[in-house]
């Protein structure tokens, strides 16, 4: 049987999904302020999401990516600040950066990047996260 991939081209360090109810992230971001929101949201995801066509499904967004990439990590988010991962929404794929114990954990494991996608159905977002 043939491989497609080669074991030196494709390291997978980790892999997370998440799946996020937009209704629900809908009701957090309604119900709090700008300074609130910032304890889970960076405040350049708050810019981003509050000038979307629909801030609430780029919220759960960011919600879901952050979440995916705690399980992609090993480590969920114990002991990494919601702030240390921050998500930008482009039109073809999600740039992920990382600060922080965030940041140290993935270079601990040896992760140099994330390779994350993302769709919509039936009112949730799901979203997929591969550490390389």
């Amino acid at each position: 049987m043939a491989s497609f991939f080669s074991s030196k081209t494709l390291s997978i360090k980790g892999l997370g999904i998440d799946i996020t109810p937009i209704q629900r992230i809908a009701r957090l971001i309604d119900r709090h302020d700008r300074q609130t929101l910032n304890l889970l949201f960076t405040l350049g995801e708050i810019d981003r999401c509050q000038a979307a066509n629909n801030p609430h499904q780029d919220y759960a967004i960011c919600f879901a990516t952050k979440e995916a990439v705690g399980k992609a990590l090993g480590t969920g988010l114990a002991g990494i600040g919601w702030n240390e991962i921050e998500v930008d929404i482009t039109h073809s794929k999600l740039i992920i950066n990382l600060q922080g114990e965030a940041s140290i954990q993935a270079k601990q494991q040896g992760i140099r990047e994330f390779l994350a996608t993302w769709c919509y159905w039936d009112q949730h977002i799901l979203v997929q996260v591969v550490a390389q």
